[in-house]
């Protein structure tokens, strides 16, 4: 069976959410005061995608704070995909957006990019730009009706979400103009995901069509559409971990980490 090894890095200012997405997606858990990642945190997922074969999955969470920026660049080396992060409620995290765009597409030229809008429970309504979809654990495992009813509408789905109410900063057509001004050949304009890591909206859908994306998986056969959601997607992944968000440190034990990895520079981390 094919094995397809994608390095994929997050990037976004501190704070908007870049390790809680690797947790939710790793852990299936939510901290409501996560440490700040310094340097940068390791965690990793093997996945079986519909033409069989398996993508694993080597994400890189780099430190958002101004003063990591250069170091973060050394975990760019090698990334098929990056992750850019955004919190809709903070203006600057949006604007800062170029500055990774930039960083990116100077060092990794092929690199393919997503923009991971974060944070939407603090949203009154859903972003009606991007994709908008649950991840498998919040709606439960419906497999077994044959998928007669495996979509729900957007305002369905939003009206699952407890909101906190935050003061919008950025627009749905800030989102998309922006998108449309990185458009590239073969890849068009980069996909736009709406995420909650506290209450498990799009993060499966955003790391599952990276891997999709990456091992070439046709649109018909994909778990996910851009504009519908299923009620419960049946994900097949074998985890692993050590722990999840593993800090990059000399002194650490080296885990069982793939081949295109084994180079990489690691940081100090307290």
């Amino acid at each position: 069976m094919a094995k397809v090894d994608v390095k994929v890095v997050l990037l976004g200012q501190q704070s908007v959410g870049k390790s809680c997405l690797v947790d939710r997606y790793i852990n299936s858990i939510f901290e409501l005061t996560p440490k700040n990642t310094i340097g940068a945190a390791f965690a990793a997922k093997k996945i079986k995608v519909h033409s069989g074969r398996v993508v694993s999955l080597g994400i890189w969470d780099t430190a958002g704070a101004e003063r990591f920026e250069s170091l973060s660049r050394m975990y760019y080396n090698g990334a098929k995909a990056a992750i850019l992060c955004f919190d809709p409620c903070d203006r600057k995290s949006f604007d800062k957006l170029k500055f990774w765009v930039e960083e990116v597409r100077e060092t990794q030229p092929d690199c393919r990019i997503y923009i991971a809008l974060t944070k939407c429970d603090q949203l009154e309504e859903l972003p009606s730009v991007g994709t908008v979809q649950p991840d498998p654990e919040v709606d439960g495992d419906d497999s077994t009706n044959g998928g007669a009813s495996s979509t729900r509408s957007r305002q369905l789905s939003a009206s699952s979400i407890t909101s906190t109410s935050g003061r919008r900063e950025v627009s749905d057509e800030d989102v998309a103009e922006y998108a449309k001004q990185l458009v590239v050949p073969h890849y068009g304009a980069p996909r736009v995901f709406v995420t909650s890591a506290k209450q498990g909206i799009g993060v499966h859908a955003l790391f599952q069509t990276v891997a999709e994306d990456m091992a070439g998986v046709s649109p018909e056969q994909r778990q996910w559409s851009p504009e519908v959601r299923p009620t419960s997607p049946s994900i097949r992944a074998q985890e692993f971990r050590y722990p999840a968000r593993h800090p990059a440190s000399p002194s650490s034990p080296t885990p069982a980490i793939p081949a295109f990895e084994k180079q990489m520079p690691r940081s100090s981390c307290c």
